[in-house]
């Protein structure tokens, strides 16, 4: 039989088939599990829902009270992420910058490289390290008796969610079609016009989606930020102050999840802080991906 005479269509189809289905069966699967989580979470609300909502929305908890207000642990965690932010957004930003667009392509790949080792560091390491010399380096240099601050979690977390900004970034600006960058010189633009007035613009989309994605990341994050912002459950006066211990839903769930008894009211306030995290985190997620994915079809009708 000649090569002619085999449909190489219908040879292809029931696997094309067969991994359509996979796929499908894949995305499926994990959306199930991320329904099963919140669906699971909803469940485990309802007596701290029946019986004390009107104190979840206060400053004060004391579980032996029944009060269980959680704007304090809200706020940290609002709080905490901003400092984060930034401090690394600026920072992530400039040098994805400096290596994309002022480093030879071999240069920026050992640069990531280098850089993108601090994303696989374990949190507790940076814990540790917050501990033991970044929260004593804060008291000494503000002459303050303990260095467990809301700025000393958010500079710990913002070394954490540095390379995640990083790494998008410089991905966003390397994706900018060389041919803006070469038409911009033609026009007489210095290098620093090309990057304001050309790559960024073109780039802004795919940052702004980088900085929600590490946003999500900053709002996850538990174990360093647990052992630096203190345990301090209420809010700092005055509000902004820094400089105050602090508590956040993560490090809240972490202290406190294994001492309450499962079903009582301590434990669904407990499991209701997580579940707005994971509503927060999911929404900062999809606003991304909505983000990544609009930009493409925008500058096709550019």
């Amino acid at each position: 039989m000649s090569l002619a005479a085999i449909d190489f269509t219908r040879v292809a189809a029931p696997k094309g088939r067969l991994m359509r289905g996979y796929f499908s069966a894949s995305a499926f699967i994990c959306a199930s599990i991320v329904g099963l989580i919140i669906l699971t979470l909803i469940g485990q609300t309802g007596p701290v829902l029946s019986g004390h909502f009107s104190s979840l929305w206060g400053t004060v908890w004391n579980p032996n009270t029944d009060q269980y207000g959680i704007i304090p642990m809200l706020y940290g965690s609002i709080i905490v992420m901003l400092v984060a932010m930034a401090i690394a957004l600026p920072l992530g930003v400039l040098t994805a910058i400096y290596i994309a667009e002022t480093r030879s392509a071999k240069m920026r790949g050992i640069m990531k490289s280098a850089l993108e080792v601090l994303a696989g560091i374990p949190s507790i390491v940076y814990g540790l390290i917050g501990v033991a010399y970044i929260s004593v380096w804060v008291a000494k240099g503000l002459d303050l008796q303990t260095g467990r601050l809301i700025l000393t979690a958010g500079l710990i977390l913002a070394v954490m969610i540095l390379p995640t900004i990083l790494t998008l970034t410089e991905d966003a600006i390397s994706n900018v079609p060389e041919i803006y960058r070469e038409n911009a010189r033609a026009l007489g633009l210095y290098r620093h016009e090309v990057i304001k007035d050309v790559v960024l613009p073109h780039a802004k989309r795919d940052i702004l989606a980088a900085a929600l994605l590490a946003l999500g990341r900053a709002l996850g994050e538990t174990m360093a930020v647990m052992l630096v912002i203190g345990s301090l459950d209420r809010l700092p006066s005055p509000i902004f102050n820094l400089l105050s211990s602090g508590q956040t839903i993560t490090s809240k769930l972490g202290r406190e999840i294994g001492e309450s008894a499962f079903g009582s009211a301590h434990f669904s306030a407990l499991v209701l802080m997580g579940l707005i995290l994971v509503l927060i985190t999911l929404a900062l997620t999809a606003a991304a991906q909505w983000l990544i994915h609009r930009a493409p079809r925008e500058a096709n009708h550019v």
